[in-house]
């Protein structure tokens, strides 16, 4: 018994130390997630006539795949990988492994944001992604304001508590729209809960830029991440401003969590699970865990909005509250073995 799980521990090691081999496991679970949702459905395609179907414009599911299933699938694809590196960039950000933009408050007010713009300005959904951001950045600046001690940037521990309170008054405000607006209801409650249902290619047109700008700049900012994760003391000693750092990397968990709000709502617990995993299988390089964060975020979404179609039909449950259903007891589990 020692003996197998001796030789276990020893292939996962080894898979650590070349993270190019979870790159390939991740890619391939990708293609086979994307493989999936756009097979299943009310009208089924076997996954052999799928490519036929996706190129034959005289394919009977030829305009359902185009149309419908595929633009989701790219839109699952971007939500989830932003939010993971999001999710990766917020724990950075406040060395904390409970941060994401959740549980900070930042994808609370991005939904606030967007929702503002789908009320105010219905004719102009261009505005949904700006607003979406500056929501978040105000969720953010309130934050930052109400973790403030002295002169300087208070601990981690603050900062997310704080964004806990800031969650609870944005969440407390969309109630609000909600009620004021009653008589949209039904689409504002898939949106604060997360939904995919009618996302097309203008949705994916709207974060396929800010997602890829903002992983960019996260990748190429690895090195500065990686020192975040020491003590403000030894950080500061290796020439780094902190405090500039820590608002640097939250601004694009910001940008992130708010282009995946505009298309999705708010889904949730994506940012506070993948980076966790993914951290525990490659270790905490950022410059290996952010784009396995966004392979295994986008995974995850994909896998997790094709269930949600298919577990109840013909209906079909929001996203966001699958999502929550795994991400609750994760968040408990974290508590528990980590901070306890």
């Amino acid at each position: 018994m020692r003996g197998a799980a001796a030789r276990l521990g020893l292939r996962v090691d080894r898979l650590r130390a070349r993270p190019s081999s979870w790159a390939g496991l991740l890619a391939v679970a990708l293609v086979l997630a994307v493989a999936l949702a756009g097979s299943l459905g009310a009208a089924r395609v076997s996954l052999g006539e799928l490519p036929r179907a996706v190129m034959d414009a005289a394919h009977p599911a030829h305009a359902i795949l185009w149309d419908v299933r595929l633009p989701r699938v790219v839109a699952g694809a971007l939500v989830g990988g932003a939010l993971a590196v999001a999710g990766a960039l917020m724990q950075a950000a406040v060395r904390n492994p409970l941060a994401d933009p959740g549980l900070t408050g930042v994808t609370a007010g991005a939904g606030l944001g967007g929702l503002l713009a789908i009320v105010l300005w219905p004719e102009h959904p261009a505005l949904v992604p700006v607003l979406a951001y500056v929501g978040s950045l105000a969720a953010l600046a309130a934050v930052l304001a109400s973790a403030w001690g002295g002169r300087r940037l208070a601990g981690p521990l603050r900062l997310v508590l704080s964004g806990v309170a800031v969650q609870a008054i944005v969440f407390s405000l969309l109630a609000l729209v909600n009620f004021a607006f009653a008589d949209r209801a039904p689409a504002f409650v898939a949106f604060t809960i997360g939904s995919l249902a009618g996302a097309g290619w203008d949705e994916v047109a709207r974060i396929a830029l800010p997602t890829a700008f903002a992983a960019t700049l996260a990748l190429f900012s690895a090195r500065t991440l990686d020192l975040l994760l020491l003590d403000d003391g030894s950080a500061g000693g290796l020439g780094l401003s902190v405090v500039r750092a820590r608002v640097a990397a939250a601004c694009l968990a910001a940008l992130l969590a708010a282009a995946a709000a505009s298309a999705a709502g708010l889904v949730g617990f994506v940012g506070l699970v993948v980076p966790n995993w993914i951290r525990v299988v490659t270790g905490p390089s950022h410059r290996i865990l952010l784009p396995l964060s966004l392979l295994a975020g986008a995974t995850l979404l994909v896998a997790a909005d094709t269930t949600a179609r298919m577990v109840a039909a013909p209906l079909e449950l929001p996203v966001g509250a699958l999502l929550a259903l795994v991400g609750g007891p994760y968040f408990l589990w974290v508590l528990w073995s980590r901070v306890a």
